[in-house]
């Protein structure tokens, strides 16, 4: 069996970009010289941005019950229209605002699917952000606990679909065996953690707890997958 000490865990070697840990903040893209052109569609994208940010911080002070499209349109200073046109109905409205900041935290750990720690690098970014804004992140896996439920699976099937692209580039890469289940991978990982972060959330135990669960769960699941050329780093990263 593959143990940490064999995978050696680690962040991965080329440096990660800056990255804000804060849910109630936008995540504005830059307006650089290709997209002035596309004034109308960059300024729509930034409301959204702000519309999203906007339930991210209710649901961080308030939790899902103190979120509907009305208050979402007060925090954000939209009407109420422009909520359902930009983001959808509450329920999709705060999937979506979850899966962009959590995509956020996780695609910018490390942005090289040939690197063989970038598994461990997203957990390593995820634990950051929790460390940072805790209760935002209790609120969201408290969902799974109530009536709203429905938005925690989507949001997991959201995430699970994003690791399975990445998994996929991995493969690619020569990172993953050719015949490695990704799809299956991808489903058993999401499965596991989410399952841990949901009873982290109930119970409260310590984050120094949190970390060796996940790690386990990436050993049990993922490490066996690693071509071993890649695990000496003969990859190329």
């Amino acid at each position: 069996m593959t143990t940490l000490n064999a995978m050696a865990i680690k962040p991965p070697v080329t440096a990660a970009p800056p990255v804000v840990f804060d849910p109630a903040q936008p995540l504005l893209r830059p307006i650089g010289r290709a997209a002035r052109a596309e004034t109308f569609g960059q300024n729509q994208r930034n409301r959204r941005s702000v519309i999203l940010a906007s339930i991210r911080r209710l649901l961080a002070d308030e939790g899902h019950e103190g979120i509907t499209v009305r208050r979402v349109a007060e925090c954000s200073g939209h009407a109420v229209q422009t909520i359902y046109n930009l983001v959808g109905p509450r329920d999709l409205a705060i999937t979506e605002a979850v899966t962009e900041y959590s995509q956020y935290v996780c695609l910018t750990a490390t942005p090289n699917p040939a690197d063989p720690h970038a598994a461990v690098a997203m957990i390593d970014r995820e634990l950051k952000s929790i460390e940072a804004h805790p209760q935002f992140c209790r609120n969201v896996c408290r969902m799974y606990f109530t009536d709203s439920r429905s938005i925690f699976y989507d949001f997991r099937a959201r995430q699970t679909k994003m690791l399975h692209g990445f998994l996929l580039q991995q493969q690619k890469s020569g990172i993953l065996h050719p015949k490695a289940d990704t799809r299956g991978m991808a489903e058993n990982l999401m499965l596991f953690m989410g399952a841990i972060f949901v009873e982290w959330s109930d119970i409260e135990f310590p984050l120094e707890q949190l970390r060796p669960r996940l790690y386990s769960v990436y050993l049990n699941i993922l490490a066996e997958a690693i071509l071993p050329q890649a695990r000496r780093g003969d990859a190329g990263v």
